[in-house]
C-alpha cells in the first residue's frame, strides 16, 4: 500500500481532525501533514501527486471570504499537476478528482464546500442546537464600540467560537479538547457529509 496523506492548513485543523476521528472510530488509514499555511497546500496540490508511493491525497482548505477565488485555485493547482476532468464548482459533499494517470485527490473547502469561512465556522455548525450561551456570546460581540474591537472582521468567526469556550466548564480548551471534551456534539448534521467525504477520500 502507498502513502495516502491528508494535508491541512495548521494544527488546530489536525487536532480537530483526529478527535472527530476518534470519536467516529475511524480507521487510521492515513498521515495528516501540516502544510503550515494555505499556500502551502496549494503548492502540495501542485507537487504531491506526482511522486511515485503515493496513493491517495486529500486537502482540507478554508474557503475564506470567496468561496469561487478559493475553488479558482485549487482548480488550477490541480490541472498543474496533471489533473483533466476538473469539476468547474465545488460540490456539497466535497470533491475527489480521479484521473487514469495520477492518485484520486480530494478536496474540501471549509466550512462546507458551500459558504465562504473557516475551520471555525464549521465547529459552530457542531455547537449543541438551542444553546444558550451562544446568543450572549454574539451579543457581546456585536456590542463591543468599534474603537475597542481588537480583532479584524474576518476574524469574528474565531472570536466567536473561543468566546464560547471561555465560557464552559473547563475555559479557553484548544479546538480539538473542545470535541474530546463533548462541548461541541460531534452527531451534528454538519458532521455526516465531512466524515463520508474523508472515509471515500482516505479510508475505504
Amino acid at each position: 500500500m502507498g502513502r495516502r496523506i491528508l494535508v491541512v492548513e495548521g494544527p488546530d485543523d489536525k487536532h480537530v481532525l483526529w478527535n472527530l476521528c476518534e470519536r467516529h472510530a475511524l480507521p487510521n488509514t492515513f498521515v495528516v501533514q501540516v502544510a503550515g499555511n494555505d499556500r502551502e497546500v496549494l503548492k502540495l496540490l501542485r507537487s504531491e501527486p506526482k511522486a511515485s508511493d503515493l496513493e491517495r491525497l486529500a486537502v482540507i482548505l478554508d474557503a475564506d471570504t470567496d468561496l469561487e477565488r478559493r475553488w479558482g485555485e485549487v482548480r488550477g493547482a490541480l490541472l498543474a499537476a496533471g489533473y483533466r476532468d476538473m469539476p468547474e464548482q465545488p460540490s456539497a459533499g466535497g470533491i475527489i478528482v480521479h484521473d487514469p494517470n495520477l492518485p484520486p485527490a480530494g478536496i474540501w473547502l471549509m466550512p462546507d464546500n458551500r459558504l465562504p469561512g473557516i475551520l471555525e465556522d464549521f465547529l459552530a455548525f457542531l455547537i449543541p442546537s438551542g444553546d444558550a450561551l451562544l446568543p450572549l456570546v454574539d451579543t457581546f460581540l456585536d456590542g463591543i464600540p468599534a474603537p475597542a474591537r481588537r480583532f479584524a472582521t474576518k476574524d469574528r468567526s474565531k472570536a466567536r467560537i473561543h468566546a464560547w469556550l471561555a465560557a464552559q466548564e473547563r475555559p479557553g480548551n484548544p479546538l480539538g479538547l473542545a470535541i474530546k471534551a463533548r462541548y461541541l456534539d460531534v452527531e451534528a448534521a454538519a458532521v455526516a457529509p465531512f466524515l463520508s467525504w474523508l472515509r471515500a477520500a482516505l479510508v475505504d
